[in-house]
């Protein structure tokens, strides 16, 4: 058999090429909104990641509270921690003890 040339496709209609570029657009379109609309992909990336910071800070704020509860809780009954707490905030002392109160230091460096 002999070599036959073969001839390109013809060209399509005018119409079927105008559909076919209206198609492309609305998906590039469709593609632009789902990565950067108000609700596209990036959007929610980065409100999970506020939401994840949200939560540490919650997560800290919870643990400070707990340590306040504590502190509460034992100025409240434990005399112990009353009495460590006049002697360094008041400057009280029991009888016959002496204090040394020295001037603050120079700036540092």
């Amino acid at each position: 058999m002999g070599a036959m040339a073969r001839t390109p496709p013809p060209p399509l209609p005018i119409g079927r090429r105008a559909v076919i570029l209206v198609v492309i657009a609305l998906s590039v379109v469709v593609l632009i909104g789902a990565l950067a609309g108000d609700r596209g992909y990036l959007e929610v990336r980065r409100r999970r990641a506020a939401y994840q910071d949200l939560l540490r800070e919650v997560a800290e704020l919870q643990a400070g509270n707990a340590g306040l509860q504590a502190q509460i809780r034992a100025l409240r009954s434990d005399p112990h921690v009353i009495e460590k707490l006049a002697r360094e905030k008041l400057g009280y002392a029991r009888p016959g003890e002496v204090i040394y109160l020295f001037p603050p230091g120079p700036a540092g460096p």
